[in-house]
């Protein structure tokens, strides 16, 4: 068993290295590259290369010689819950990039992580919203604090037992690091305020009275973060919304930068099927 995780473990690392901002303005990677950057030998990759090509997960320049991510991959990317939701969210997130003036994105949990689904950018965004795809610590965002919210006191302290440290993604970030590379690990490096699971249950409990969680610099420095968690036809929470705002920009106590996040996450679960009846 030991050997096709390991080997599983290769094939994931060289599909997330061909998923890198670096390799797509490259226009892919040839065999050298990959391994130099991997650190695998070079036939080895080479082997693993073949491999994924003959299943359409990666593709291969007939001229460069370079690989790419490939179409069969696409499309199973189109068949996720994410890109489902995806698909019914951007309306919603369009809205909502509108009325705050804000980037508005779809985020859902993965382990002790939050991934950006879809992002709707405004058009002079505060901040480089190029994260979509990427994970983030969940304690560390609003997203994971609304999604947090929803769990029951046992839940909470389970995930927080597994993932309540901020942990490296499983599968490394390939050297040398790209400039989005670069300011995932200095996020992940800065200090998280929730570092007790009692911190994490009164932030929680503060969310779901509100309907919405907040996160205040803790992903960039002067920019408040609120997000809603979504819910689905059978109402199990699926994902959040959230959007940032320059924290000169609020006036309120962040009451309406709240309320907008909650209003969306409620139109977008009701067109995903939820009404509050089903709860």
């Amino acid at each position: 068993m030991g050997i096709y995780a390991s080997g599983l473990i290769r094939d994931l690392e060289v599909l997330e290295l061909l998923g890198a901002e670096s390799a797509w303005q490259n226009g892919g990677f040839g065999v050298q590259e990959i391994s130099s950057r991997l650190q695998r030998d070079k036939g080895q990759i080479s082997r693993v290369c073949q491999t994924l090509a003959k299943t359409g997960l990666i593709n291969r320049d007939r001229q460069t010689k370079r690989y790419r991510l490939g179409h069969h991959l696409y499309a199973l990317a189109m068949r996720t819950q994410e890109a489902h939701m995806a698909l019914l969210a951007r309306p919603t997130l369009l809205e909502l990039m509108a009325q705050a003036e804000e980037s508005a994105h779809l985020t859902v949990l993965r382990g002790g992580e939050i991934m950006t689904v879809h992002t709707e950018l405004a058009q002079h965004p505060e901040r480089d919203d190029s994260f979509d795809g990427v994970s983030l610590p969940a304690l560390k965002t609003a997203s994971g604090r609304a999604i947090l919210s929803t769990f029951t006191a046992d839940e909470l302290a389970a995930w927080w037992e597994e993932h309540g440290a901020t942990r490296e993604p499983t599968v490394p970030v390939p050297r040398p690091l790209s400039a989005e590379a670069r300011e995932l690990s200095r996020v992940r490096r800065r200090p998280n305020s929730l570092n007790t699971l009692s911190k994490l249950r009164r932030v929680t409990k503060a969310a779901e009275k509100q309907g919405y969680a907040l996160s205040d610099g803790e992903l960039t420095e002067n920019i408040v973060d609120a997000a809603a968690p979504i819910r689905n036809g059978s109402g199990s929470v699926v994902g959040a919304v959230s959007v940032g705002a320059r924290r000169n920009r609020i006036r309120d106590g962040n009451q309406a930068l709240g309320a907008l996040v909650a209003e969306s996450a409620h139109v977008l679960s009701s067109r995903m099927g939820w009404s509050p009846a089903a709860l």
